[in-house]
């Protein structure tokens, strides 16, 4: 029993801390033209505080996921496809506040979502494809039901 609680806790862990580096990361490898913009609610402020506090979103999200998964009960693959859409979503509003509020602000965008998904699309898969092999990796062999 308390070993089950010991993996639980550690797959836990493993899913909170992949979804707030991989927000990062693709964060950063988006919007690394803006990383030194200045933002339009501070003027002087680093781009990692914006990424690290909008982490929160798609933490916020996939917890909400897991549980009606509790209560639903899909099978794996339905699971992992709905965290990757879901994680995928959280990013692209992630990447287009930030754009918005680093250069998009500062100018004359009308498109911005446009834009932002023409930025993102490639990051945002990429890092989707990849939490979604981590996270199917780790449900594989134990069932949490």
């Amino acid at each position: 029993m308390k070993l089950d609680y010991l993996r639980k806790l550690l797959f836990a862990a493993i899913i909170i801390t992949s979804i707030i580096v991989f927000t990062i990361l693709q964060g950063y490898w988006v919007l690394w033209d803006y990383r030194t913009a200045p933002s339009s609610g501070c003027l002087d402020c680093d781009m990692f505080p914006d990424l690290l506090l909008s982490s929160l979103l798609p933490l916020l999200a996939t917890g909400i996921l897991h549980l009606t998964y509790y209560w639903l009960k899909p099978g794996l693959l339905c699971r992992t496809v709905f965290c990757v859409i879901m994680l995928i979503l959280s990013w692209y509003a992630i990447d287009t506040a930030i754009f918005d509020e680093r250069e998009a602000s500062w100018s004359t965008y009308t498109h911005i979502w446009w834009i932002v998904l023409e930025m993102c699309i490639l990051q945002t898969m990429a890092f989707g494809l990849i939490f979604g092999g981590i996270y199917y990796a780790l449900h594989l062999h134990k069932n949490y039901d």
